[in-house]
């Protein structure tokens, strides 16, 4: 607790041990977006003691701030809801009100699921995707099973060496973001085609994002795309772009690869992680990959 604010480390020793862990990760997660957990109290305090139309909301505005934050950053809705609880907690804790109501929270238990991909319809769908940089992003994530979060986060300095010595599959060696679990996953012939038609004609420094536009655009774009592929349809978008990552771990499952290697490949945790990340070489887990790559790949991927 040592990178919490004092308020919020008296708040934590209240709570049996269980609910402490969940709401000190909600609570970093809060101050991380927010900043200062004192310096929101304080705020609430004050915005309280305002007449009706001198309040700015605080509570309110910063709550619906946190939501989209979190939703940017694909946490899943059970998780939102729940860092929401432990700053709403917190308030409670001090005596503070702070209501949920008007934040828009997600439904704890979603109306929609994801689209049943099968190799067919994935190729089907990404030919419908006109823009260079949205198509290879969505044969990223479907090739290497990746979040939008951490394909986000790719730069120039994590692909440069295989990428120029025309490496296929290339790998991509990173930590995940949101768990920090290290991984190793792979990108495929189509995947690499497609990034170096989008990546053609950019400088690029090691610093230089992969991709560049943002989460929001991204969601908004296959948001259009998939009313176009299926019509109208309840809650959320069944073709949103997570749904391709779970087409990644449904057709190698259907294709025979070991559950523990689907799960290592897309960054999920697994008992003793970081000596199943060691228990192969690169060149190891690459061979691995490419043994089942048929299985995220349509024969004619080079007229999609």
């Amino acid at each position: 607790m040592s990178d919490l604010d004092e308020d919020a480390k008296e708040f934590l020793e209240a709570l049996d041990p269980s609910t402490m862990r969940v709401y000190r990760t909600g609570l970093a997660a809060f101050q991380s977006f927010y900043g200062s957990l004192k310096d929101f109290l304080d705020a609430l305090e004050e915005d309280l003691r305002k007449p009706r139309r001198q309040s700015t909301r605080v509570a309110r505005n910063a709550l619906k701030g946190f939501v989209e934050w979190l939703q940017e950053r694909d946490y899943a809705p059970k998780t939102v809801r729940a860092y929401v609880a432990a700053v709403q907690s917190l308030g409670k804790y001090y005596e503070i009100p702070i209501s949920t109501r008007y934040v828009n929270l997600p439904s704890s238990q979603p109306i929609s699921s994801k689209f049943a991909w099968t190799i067919d319809t994935v190729a089907k769908f990404i030919g419908m995707i006109k823009d260079a940089e949205l198509k290879s992003l969505a044969v990223t994530l479907f090739q290497s099973g990746l979040s939008i979060s951490d394909a986000l986060s790719l730069t120039y300095e994590d692909i440069k060496y295989e990428y120029e010595h025309n490496t296929v599959p290339l790998c991509l060696d990173l930590a995940r973001i949101k768990t920090d679990v290290p991984f190793m996953t792979f990108l495929g012939e189509w995947g690499v085609s497609l990034l170096r038609e989008h990546l053609r004609g950019r400088r690029l420094r090691l610093e230089s994002p992969l991709y560049t536009t943002s989460h929001r655009a991204i969601d908004h774009y296959f948001e259009r795309l998939g009313k176009r592929w299926m019509g109208t349809y309840k809650g959320q978008n069944p073709c949103r772009p997570h749904s391709l990552r779970a087409a990644f771990r449904t057709l190698l499952g259907d294709a025979k690869m070991d559950r523990d290697v689907v799960k290592f490949f897309m960054g999920q945790r697994l008992p003793e992680q970081d000596r199943v990340y060691h228990s192969r070489s690169r060149g190891g887990w690459r061979r691995i990959y490419a043994e089942y790559e048929w299985a995220l790949m349509q024969k004619n991927w080079r007229e999609i």
